[in-house]
C-alpha cells in the first residue's frame, strides 16, 4: 500500500490544477500571437480557459496516522528514595543473614516453643523469651538470631549521595522508556557501597557466584521505574492516506474514509506602478480581480 501524508495529497491536487491553468494560458498566448498576424483572425476574440469557480470532491482512505509521544518518569522523589532503600536494606539484610550461618531447618530443632500449642490468655503473663534482652539503662530491647547474634542492623542508604542522582537522571532521561543502564550504574555504586562497608565481599561472592540477589533486586526496581514511567504528551505528526482511489471502495469503512470537498475561485492579479509626482519614486501596487 502507497502512504503519503494527507497534506502531499491535496496539495499535488490543487498544484496540478494550478499547472493545468497555467498550460492552458500558454495556449492561449501562442494562439494570441498567431491570430494578431492573421488578417482576419485578428478581429476575433482569442479563446482563453478561465475558471471562475471549480468544486472538487476528493476521496481520501486513510491508511494510518504517525504521532510523536513525551513520557515522564512521574514517582516522587522522597517515595523513589524510600523504595530504593528498601530494596537495598533488605538485600544487605538477607546477606547478613545468609552469611551468620543461621539454621534454616527448623525440622531439626528439638525445642518445644515449636510444638507446644499456644494460649493468647497466658502467653502474655509468661516471660520475655530469650532471644529479646534488655539492654542496660535503656527501656529497649533488642532482637536476636536464633544463634545468639544480634538482628542486622537496619542499612542507611537514603544518605548516600548516588540516590539523589539516581533520581534525577531518571527524570531527565531522554528515552524514559529505557532506564535499564541507569539503574544498572546507579544501583551498583550504592549496593557496592554498602557490600563494602559491611564487609561483606567474599560473603556475596559465596553466597552468590552469579549475582543472582542483585540481579533480582535491579529487576524489582526496573519494573517499578517502568510502572511510574506514563506518557505525558501526545501528538499527531502528520495523517497517511492511501492515494490509490480505486481501494477506497474496497478497502474502506465509515472510520477510514472520508471526503474533502474544496471549492477554487479564479482570482485575477494586477501589478501596477504607481510614481510619485513630488519625489519621482515609483511604487509597485498589488491589486486583486
Amino acid at each position: 500500500m502507497s502512504n503519503i501524508t494527507l497534506a502531499d495529497y491535496v496539495g499535488f491536487i490543487f498544484s496540478e490544477i494550478t499547472r493545468a491553468r497555467d498550460h492552458a494560458d500558454k495556449v492561449s498566448k501562442d494562439l494570441a500571437i498567431a491570430y494578431s498576424k492573421d488578417e482576419v483572425l485578428k478581429h476575433f476574440s482569442v479563446p482563453r480557459f478561465k475558471i471562475p469557480e471549480m468544486e472538487l470532491t476528493i476521496p481520501v482512505l486513510i491508511s494510518s496516522a504517525k504521532f510523536s509521544t513525551t513520557m515522564l518518569f512521574n514517582m516522587q522523589e522522597e517515595e523513589f528514595k524510600k523504595y530504593v532503600a528498601g530494596k537495598v536494606n533488605s538485600a544487605i539484610q538477607t546477606l547478613l543473614i545468609k552469611s551468620s550461618n543461621v539454621e534454616t531447618d527448623y525440622t531439626r530443632i528439638n525445642n518445644e516453643v515449636f510444638t507446644k500449642p499456644v494460649y493468647y490468655e497466658t502467653a502474655l503473663a509468661q516471660p520475655a523469651p530469650q532471644n529479646l534482652v534488655r539492654l542496660q539503662g535503656k527501656n529497649k530491647k533488642v532482637a536476636r538470631l536464633p544463634d545468639g547474634s544480634p538482628q542486622p542492623p537496619a542499612v542507611n542508604v537514603l544518605d548516600h549521595p548516588a540516590l539523589p542522582r539516581f533520581y534525577q537522571q531518571l527524570v531527565a532521561n531522554q528515552d524514559p522508556s529505557k532506564p535499564e543502564n541507569i539503574a544498572l550504574l546507579a544501583l551498583a555504586e550504592i549496593f557496592n557501597a554498602k557490600i563494602v562497608e559491611y564487609n561483606l565481599q567474599s560473603a556475596y561472592k559465596t553466597q552468590y557466584p552469579n549475582n543472582e540477589l542483585f540481579q533480582s533486586m535491579l529487576n524489582e526496581v526496573i519494573q517499578k521505574i517502568k510502572e511510574n514511567t506514563m506518557v505525558s504528551q501526545s501528538k499527531m505528526e502528520n495523517l497517511l492516506v492511501n492515494p490509490e482511489t480505486n481501494l477506497v471502495k474496497s478497502g474502506s469503512s465509515d472510520a477510514t474514509v472520508f471526503t474533502i470537498k474544496a471549492k477554487i475561485m479564479e482570482e485575477g492579479l494586477f501589478v501596477k506602478t504607481v510614481k510619485n509626482e513630488e519625489t519621482g519614486k515609483e511604487d509597485l501596487l498589488v491589486e486583486f480581480e
